[in-house]
């Protein structure tokens, strides 16, 4: 019989506090039961949520060391650490309070349509039912944003709530067409029109905000500390992390720039870079030859032994549907409790139809055939497609649904490099892709941090997008309004440096024994910690230090 005081008891108690506070992450998990509710955001409920924190904390401070030895250490570490982040979210971040965009999550009713994991009607019921409590979602953002806005939080809500109105008016209505059950359809249509007058009513009331938004966006230091500490157990001064990174944005800008001499002694990168970037697959072509393509890196893999690869199982590549056009390509994994329909979609957008042709052609740029392969590395083999593969089997519940960013996206932009040195493609064109894409999550570090702690504005952010990254003003602007409202972007690069960091901390101590293949296998297989807790369960001996 189980102890009710174990760790095992006590994950199990915290995981359905934390994914009934949190809906929509177990329906995105797989676990259906979840379904039809958006969350509750009340000041109440957001109360009792840090009472149920505190509670669990206090389980686990009185918990007996004995206890927490071997796996159950490992678990004991993911929900410390989850609480720690949910008090810091709530208690002092307080985004809730700032940031629209926090809300996003709960809007996001594409769960319901990604997948046949039930028969459409049934899940049609779900979604009427979570479309119900969308204008009670938007009532409480209200209720709790302070004014004014930060100015580029407010621009960026704005763009992000159309979104979601133009999904529910334009998109929404062809997915319920064929249901013919008239009690579903008249239910549906009534709690689509409710929730798109209260997104109208948001978006309105988002303009009148921007109207009187302030210019001041930054967290702080010592805020931006904190949720570096709290968030991914990285306690290391703002001052060291700008060290490192200015270290590598001059290693990476240098490699840019005889990379490209390579290609052409006589034309600056960015002049190289364009002309790559006309190379690409037809728009017709895109997507066969993604699929060789993915066919090709799994076979990669499986020759030079770097990672085990899902033996039966291939990611399907597929038009992004019309309501994830959001991004160039994108993986979709199913979550790691998913039973019934276990595909996995690695999308690729494609240009809208009703583009004139210029634009379509410039969309395609950005599948050139050396930056396709390098993006196709970071989502799908051996990025996030073959990490949540691995997740799917992580050794507990507690590992399967508490994810860390510096994990997830430090993974597979590690992934890319680390790909790079294993000579997947050894020409100039694609060194240069990747170092293309890197660049740009070297620029996020760096702005995070000097936006946010240094008193860096959107306009200079801005300008290290489009002198460092190469990228166009348009582009450059997105990026560095992203970082305003999302700092922790920068750690697609602080987990790549960990993750390096580790891998060789884990050869020094195997020494003739050290195999890349365990080393990947054992760090994706403990699920996606934080990155010192994957250190403490690698390492025989952790020094602690992370860069």
């Amino acid at each position: 019989m189980t102890d009710e005081n174990s760790i095992e008891q006590i994950a199990h108690g915290f995981l359905a506090d934390y994914l009934e506070f949190y809906p929509t992450l177990g329906a995105a998990l797989g676990l259906h039961m979840y379904d039809g509710r958006a969350g509750d955001y009340s000041r109440a409920a957001i109360d009792a949520f840090l009472r149920t924190l505190a509670g669990w904390s206090r389980r686990l401070a009185d918990l007996d060391p004995a206890l927490r030895r071997g796996p159950a250490a490992h678990d004991a570490a993911l929900i410390e650490q989850a609480i720690a982040r949910e008090r810091f979210a709530w208690e002092v971040w307080r985004e809730h309070e700032r940031n629209p965009i926090a809300y996003s999550p709960a809007l996001d009713l594409t769960v319901y349509l990604k997948r046949d994991y039930a028969p459409l009607p049934e899940r049609l019921r779900a979604l009427v039912s979570h479309l119900g409590e969308v204008p009670r979602v938007l009532d409480e953002m209200r209720g709790h944003l302070h004014q004014p806005l930060a100015r580029p939080v407010a621009e960026a809500a704005q763009e992000v709530f159309a979104g979601h109105l133009a999904f529910y008016d334009l998109e929404l209505p062809a997915h319920a067409a064929a249901v013919t059950d008239a009690s579903v359809r008249s239910r549906f249509d009534a709690a689509r029109a409710s929730a798109v007058e209260a997104l109208r009513e948001t978006i309105a009331w988002l303009e009148a905000s921007a109207s009187r938004a302030r210019d001041g966006f930054a967290i702080g230091e010592a805020v931006l500390q904190e949720m570096l500490r709290t968030g991914e157990m990285v306690d290391v001064p703002l001052a060291r992390l700008l060290a490192v990174g200015e270290a590598e944005l001059e290693r990476l800008s240098e490699d840019v720039r005889a990379t490209a001499a390579r290609i052409d002694a006589h034309a600056s990168p960015r002049e190289v870079m364009a002309r790559l970037a006309r190379h690409h697959p037809s728009e017709e072509r895109l997507l066969p030859e993604t699929r060789v393509l993915l066919e090709d890196l799994r076979q990669f893999l499986v020759d030079h032994d770097l990672v085990s690869v899902p033996a039966d199982t291939r990611p399907i590549v597929a038009e992004t549907p019309a309501f994830n056009r959001w991004a160039f390509a994108m993986m979709d994994t199913a979550g790691p409790f998913e039973t019934t329909a276990t595909e996995s979609y690695y999308y690729i957008t494609l240009p809208d139809p009703a583009w004139p042709p210029e634009r379509r052609e410039e969309w395609l740029t950005k599948f050139d055939y050396a930056t396709l392969k390098d993006m196709s590395i970071h989502e799908a083999y051996p990025g996030h497609f073959v990490h949540f593969m691995a997740v799917r089997q992580a050794p507990s519940a507690a590992a399967r649904v508490l994810t860390w960013y510096s994990f997830v996206e430090g993974w597979a932009h590690y992934a890319e490099e680390m790909m790079l040195e294993a000579g997947v493609d050894p020409t100039p064109q694609f060194r240069l892709a990747y170092l293309g894409e890197a660049l740009v999550r070297q620029v996020r570090y760096l702005v995070a941090i000097r936006m946010h702690a240094d008193g860096m504005g959107l306009d200079e952010a801005t300008r290290m997008f489009e002198r460092y990254a190469f990228m166009e003003p348009l582009p450059a602007r997105k990026e560095a309004l992203r970082g305003t409202f999302d700092p922790g972007y920068l750690n697609y690069t602080l987990g790549k440096f960990i993750v390096r960091r580790l891998r060789d901390a884990y050869r020094a101590e195997r020494g003739a024994a050290f195999s890349l293949r365990e080393f990947h296998d054992r760090l994706i297989g403990l699920g996606a910690p934080p990155l010192p807790v994957a250190r403490g369960a690698l390492l025989e001996y952790d020094d602690g230090t992370l860069l």
